[in-house]
């Protein structure tokens, strides 16, 4: 047996001792053998976003693609595979047993979720994922944290929250981040599959970004918190449809809700230019609208691959109050038909038009001017250049360049992808609290 470390994180890779046993290897020239154990298998593959990803579809819009397996080579009850030398990244995999059956390594402790799959993962060091690794430096804590919401009659809400390590000996006020996720995600997703307290951990000890409090909410507004953390609902699965969550319910609440819950229970600096806010994908939309109906609160705004529209605007969502209109009226001279199941579906699709929560998306233009009046210290856009939302990020920079209001922008390869997520969080975080 042999012991692998790669920046400070130990991996059990297990080795021919008295014959073949299961494990990863991760060799000298950071290519990795896989072993697993299936007898009685005809077929083992493995998949990982180690392997460039297949059937890469280009749309007007951007790159589609599925995960890539590769076959397995058998060798008595055992099955193999040994990679080409990988560049440094933070990498998962799982292994389809007879192409439907997936299985983790039950030799490697090292699991995370992403949103309803479940991985293990290693790290390859020597490169930008030395800030991924757990490495010998002063750590700070998360915290899972429940506030009181009424958002979608809930009594309260699940938020994660870091603090730096010297938060906890001394009397410093510190700088907020406001993290989002993305669809399927939920206030785990920043820690797990993003890597963030690893990633401040290390840029703060190498005095790379400023010290910082990191609140990532649970921006799902249909469940109050990750599955399996909300005792009320302990049997929830996450679903990666959060289209519920694009409706303004979330941002129209965040400031109120969750900001004046911060600033209350911590040592916040409570002003515009200690504040920050970003988000990936779905948490880019929540950034984009909260940031440009909140102009005074957020002085750092960050965007990564965000979805920049719900398709909503100014024209749809008074279709959408005339369609509650007419509903109202035909229900005043029909009244059977309330209470049923078209009921339900009509109201829960008007409901956000008719209360206001979709004028969060009302008038972006004139929102922008506001914005930018007294422009923000960083408007940071990153996106990959296979990202299926590229286009709309640059139809958001046309924009912006057509009224000179200035940003930074970072363009990387790759797709809507975690490898790129991690990346812009490390590219950003140094230039906030300037």
């Amino acid at each position: 047996m042999r012991i692998c470390f790669f920046i400070g994180i130990v991996f059990f890779c297990s080795l021919r001792m008295m014959g073949q046993v299961e494990g990863i290897v991760i060799h000298p020239d950071h290519s990795v053998t896989f072993t697993f154990k299936a007898s009685h298998a005809r077929i083992v593959q493995i998949a990982g976003s180690m392997f460039a990803q297949r059937n890469r579809i280009k749309t007007p819009i951007g790159s589609f693609s599925k995960e890539s397996k590769k076959k397995m080579k058998r060798e008595g009850d055992f099955w193999t595979y040994t990679t080409a030398p990988l560049p440094s990244e933070f990498y998962t995999y799982r292994y389809f047993v007879d192409e439907d059956t997936i299985y983790l390594d039950r030799n490697n402790p090292n699991r995370v979720r992403d949103i309803d799959k479940e991985f293990n993962y290693f790290i390859i060091g020597g490169g930008i994922a030395d800030n991924y690794a757990t490495r010998n430096v002063r750590h700070g804590t998360l915290h899972h944290v429940w506030y009181p919401s009424e958002l979608n009659g809930m009594k309260k809400r699940r938020m994660t929250i870091y603090l730096p390590a010297a938060y906890s000996s001394g009397k410093s006020s510190y700088p907020v981040l406001y993290l989002l996720h993305g669809s399927g995600g939920d206030e785990d997703s920043w820690t797990a599959c993003g890597r963030a307290m690893q990633i401040l951990d290390n840029l703060i000890s190498q005095g790379l970004c400023r010290p910082m409090i990191v609140v990532m909410p649970n921006g799902n507004v249909t469940l109050a918190a990750a599955p399996g953390s909300d005792p009320a609902h302990p049997d929830v699965q996450p679903d990666a449809n959060n289209v519920a969550s694009m409706f303004g319910k979330f941002e129209k609440s965040f400031v109120k809700e969750i900001v004046g819950y911060v600033d209350a229970h911590y040592r916040t600096i409570k002003n515009k230019d200690g504040r920050a806010i970003a988000g990936l994908s779905l948490g880019g939309l929540h950034t984009l609208y909260i940031s440009l109906n909140n102009p005074e609160v957020f002085d750092y705004i960050g965007l990564f691959s965000a979805q920049t529209t719900n398709a909503l605007n100014n024209k749809r969502i008074q279709g959408m109050r005339g369609i509650n209109d007419a509903w109202n009226d035909l229900k005043s001279i029909l009244p059977f038909i309330g209470n049923r199941g078209l009921d339900k579906k009509i109201s829960s699709l008007t409901e956000g038009a008719n209360n206001g929560d979709l004028a969060i998306y009302e008038h972006m233009q004139e929102k922008m001017e506001r914005l930018f009046a007294d422009p923000p210290a960083l408007y940071y856009i990153a996106v990959g250049k296979d990202d299926f939302t590229k286009k709309l990020n640059d139809d958001l920079r046309k924009l912006l360049d057509a009224n000179a209001y200035p940003y930074v922008y970072h363009e990387t390869d790759g797709g809507h992808t975690w490898e790129n997520w991690r990346k812009y969080l490390v590219d950003f975080l140094p230039k906030l609290f300037k």
